[in-house]
């Protein structure tokens, strides 16, 4: 009845977000929009890790609008939770009615603002549904030992000389209290072969740069039931590959009090991830299961066996670095030491057959010296990643770090760091892909090749293997994409190209 759009900006944790919300509006009668056809509701799910993502976030708002400019307005997630008059404002600029406009942060907020849309568009004056709105004995055991007036968690690490109103910001965050609505379970993951499984959110960490803990709020977990559930429900409705994600992965589990990496060996040892992995592992039709980020710190000797020992876990690891400078860790407000991390990558490659670690780099970061720099290019050396992420310091205000942006380096220096890392980054990259020449590896096939076939030439697919890597190969003749598309096939390895393997079905 009612058309609607769903564009969604960020992370993995962004995306699951934005599917909960479009199951939801789908099991209301609502229906996605069709190629040209104007939307009754426009929905964007936004990001404010960095400016630059805050910056696409605006645009992206623009673009909708100006496209369906009679229709209702709803900008959720991070960046509605952070600057929420700055995206009223905006819209009221595009012209958008304020009765016909929403500005909502996360989970408890989404989810009331959705039902009273939908009970006010479809005439309905009954209460919004049990099965959205009501708590949960699992929910509740994840907000266990929160306390009631929400006071900040004693030993809450800090980066060194956090000022007063900063300190308090972080305790108005952490007042925040953790989801205890019952978020609906997706069914399938539209548009998508992997499917993304939310099991964590919420971060107390307070790395010095980001913005995340005072968007996101206090920690809390699904049961691992809750999840294992979810997953089977996917894997029955044709993924063959789960993604699970976190805003703190390794948090998963943990209570509020103890999610302080410092406190875990006092309490609730080993934690509760590997048993999730392990669970979810064993599932009937999984191909692979990913974990979508974790700190150094997070791969224990418990989730290392997990590991080792259940084939269906991807070989694929994404463990943010930030910077190989143990100084700059420090400014960070980073957990763990560079040698740390250097220990864990080579555990992950005793335990492992050529297990790909990918990482995120923060260059430019205030302070940081030439020879803080070096210290990062060492890291990625020896580490040898198969993909880094690097980004430019962003400075977020009220975030440690944003009280000492005119410390950093200049421009030009970040953008010259930027491209020495990626020099790196290449080199690394080409000779990961070079160690699988001539091997058979399983791909789970997404669509398309990215090159346009001619005429009479053969029809191009691409897929991704458990470690990470794309892979573009011709399909038999007279196939078709669909036959394919979201299945693992057998291919084997012609060559390694600058940013992809290529090779042939078996």
């Amino acid at each position: 009845m009612y058309p609607f759009t769903i564009t969604t900006l960020g992370c993995k944790v962004n995306q699951y977000d934005a599917q909960t919300i479009s199951e939801l509006l789908i099991a209301e009668g609502f229906t996605p929009a069709k190629k040209g056809q104007n939307p009754s509701l426009i929905v964007v799910t936004t990001c404010c890790v960095t400016t630059t993502a805050m910056r696409k976030t605006r645009q992206t708002i623009r673009k909708n609008v100006r496209n369906a400019p009679n229709a209702t307005v709803w900008v959720l997630g991070c960046y509605a939770d952070y600057d929420k008059e700055k995206i009223l404002d905006l819209l009221a600029e595009l012209g958008v009615p304020e009765k016909k406009s929403l500005v909502a942060g996360h989970h408890d907020e989404i989810l009331h603002a959705a039902n009273a849309f939908i009970n006010a568009n479809s005439g309905d004056s009954q209460p919004a549904p049990a099965t959205t709105l009501n708590k949960t004995p699992d929910d509740e055991k994840s907000c266990a030992a929160t306390s009631e007036n929400g006071e900040k968690n004693p030993g809450t690490p800090t980066a060194p000389s956090v000022p007063q109103n900063i300190k308090k910001r972080r305790q108005d965050a952490l007042r925040k209290k953790p989801n205890v609505t019952k978020i609906p379970s997706i069914g399938r993951f539209a548009g998508h072969q992997r499917a993304f499984v939310k099991v964590q959110d919420g971060c107390d960490a307070f790395c010095s740069y980001c913005i995340v803990p005072f968007t996101r709020g206090r920690v809390w977990s699904k049961s691992i039931e809750h999840v294992e559930t979810e997953c089977a429900e996917l894997i029955a409705a044709g993924h063959r590959e789960i993604v699970l994600c976190g805003v703190f992965l390794g948090a998963f589990g943990r209570t509020p009090q103890t999610t302080i990496r410092k406190n875990w060996n006092d309490c609730e040892k080993p934690g509760k991830l590997p048993e999730l992995v392990r669970r979810v592992a064993a599932l009937p039709g999984l191909w692979k299961v990913r974990l979508s980020s974790l700190e150094p710190g997070d791969m224990t000797d418990e989730l290392l066996k997990v590991a080792a020992n259940c084939p269906t876990v991807a070989p694929h690891f994404h463990l943010p670095l930030q910077s190989g400078s143990n100084r700059i860790l420090h400014k960070m407000n980073r957990q763990y030491a560079a040698e740390e991390f250097v220990e864990t990558a080579a555990k992950l490659r005793q335990i492992l057959d050529n297990p790909a670690i990918t990482t995120d780099i923060i260059v430019g970061f205030p302070e940081e010296t030439d020879e803080d720099f070096a210290e990062t290019l060492k890291m990625a050396k020896i580490v040898k990643f198969t993909k880094i992420h690097a980004f430019p310091f962003s400075a977020i205000e009220p975030t440690a770090a944003w009280t000492r942006r005119e410390l950093a380096p200049a421009k030009e220096v970040t953008k010259n760091r930027l491209a020495q890392l990626a020099k790196i980054e290449q080199q690394s990259a080409v000779e990961y892909r070079k160690l699988f020449l001539g091997e058979q590896m399983e791909v789970l096939v997404e669509g398309g090749g990215a090159k346009k076939a001619e005429k009479g030439a053969e029809t191009l697919a691409h897929g991704m293997t458990d470690r990470y890597l794309t892979v573009e190969f011709p399909l038999p003749p007279a196939a078709k994409h669909a036959d394919y598309t979201g299945k693992v096939v057998n291919v084997h390895i012609n060559a390694a190209t600058d940013t992809e393997l290529t090779g042939h079905i078996l």
